[in-house]
């Protein structure tokens, strides 16, 4: 009796998973660039009202500290995008934390006792939400995108919003001109540093960590036994028929 040959069954086609990291790449990108603009937004606007001496509401200082919060999460949600390491994801949402705990520290020492003779020069630089927070994003995103450490170098271009930031302020540029230049800028030397990295890395054959997709072992088709329905017809029962 004939049968009809079996059909392996075949799962559906899923996506490449080279497309799957590109997809997490972009997603970690946004998300970042996100929460770098919120992080811009509260450290160099309303938040530093809270070392200022204003009177303050008790319910408005809560909400400027969340407004912070919820702009450092979004920042980490996005490293936790990145297909890499969890330890360089791990070091790269510590490098942000720090960095704007440093900067939110620096500002109220700034703004409530001073520094003395260095008040200046920290608040144009270690105490600049436009200088540390590309420095601290840029850093980051080199780390999971484990670039060689010569891509570091491009952490100098922080000096450039420095010095934009303090030119402007002494030649009496308006408080709103002043922080669209320098939200524009920051964006720009942050987008900088993460080309200078990618440069780097396709120069010295360096390449992202996005871990590569293991071969999957490939198994022999399940062939089904042939059904035996005759008493001779099993080959250890072939031979001559009685």
């Amino acid at each position: 009796m004939s049968q009809s040959p079996y059909t392996p069954f075949t799962p559906a086609p899923s996506a490449p998973p080279a497309q799957l990291v590109s997809t997490r790449w972009l997603l970690a990108l946004v998300t970042v660039s996100l929460g770098g603009y919120l992080l811009v937004l509260s450290l160099a606007g309303q938040f530093i009202q809270l070392f200022t001496g204003m009177r303050i509401e008790l319910s408005y200082g809560a909400m400027l500290v969340l407004q912070l919060l919820f702009a450092v999460a979004v920042v980490l949600l996005g490293l936790f995008f990145a297909p890499t390491s969890l330890a360089r994801r791990s070091i790269a949402g510590a490098i942000v934390a720090v960095v704007v705990l440093f900067t939110v520290i620096l500002q109220a020492v700034r703004l409530t006792t001073g520094l003395g003779s260095a008040t200046v020069f920290i608040g144009f630089t270690f105490a600049d939400a436009f200088v540390m927070l590309p420095l601290a994003l840029g850093a980051a995103w080199l780390v999971v995108r484990a670039r060689p450490g010569v891509a570091y170098a491009a952490l100098a271009l922080v000096v450039i919003p420095a010095l934009v930031h303090w030119a402007l302020l002494v030649n009496g540029v308006d408080s709103v001109t002043t922080q669209i230049v320098m939200l524009i800028l920051g964006a720009l030397v942050a987008a900088g540093i993460g080309w200078g990295g990618a440069i780097a890395a396709r120069v010295l054959g360096g390449s992202s960590a996005a871990p590569r997709p293991q071969p999957q072992p490939q198994y022999a088709p399940y062939t089904q036994q042939p059904v035996y329905e005759e008493q001779n017809d099993r080959p250890a029962e072939r031979g001559p028929v009685i």
